[in-house]
């Protein structure tokens, strides 16, 4: 048709995958005896996850004396009441519905923490 217009419209979803992360990461450094609080939040979620595991590498953290683990909507917390430098190692926060992160721990005694930092 002569002198007639085209018209095209694009639609263009973008759609972000949910993931988790947990705050300090990459690495986080604690003092031997004092509280180990790690903090994962999980981002671009639709809805709150079924579960959340979490892992000190790669084995699955149960609800062991001193430790526990909290969840609401798009946070979960792990708490160890006394870190020791066995709790040294990787973390990961594995959410049902969410890509998981990770975080290195590193407990130090006494004599290795720098008071200068």
């Amino acid at each position: 048709m002569r002198g007639s217009k085209w018209r095209y419209q694009y639609e263009i979803s973008c759609v972000a995958e949910a993931s988790a992360e947990i705050i300090g990461a990459p690495d986080l450094h604690v003092r031997a005896g004092s509280s180990l609080s790690l903090v994962c939040r999980i981002l671009r979620s639709t809805e709150p996850p079924a579960y959340v595991f979490w892992y000190h590498d790669q084995k699955m953290i149960n609800h062991d004396a001193g430790v526990s683990v909290t969840i609401n909507r798009a946070t979960s917390l792990l708490q160890l009441q006394e870190a020791d430098t066995t709790h040294s190692g990787n973390y990961t926060c594995d959410p049902a519905n969410a890509i998981p992160a990770y975080i290195n721990v590193h407990v130090l005694n006494a004599t290795e923490v720098n008071t200068n930092v």
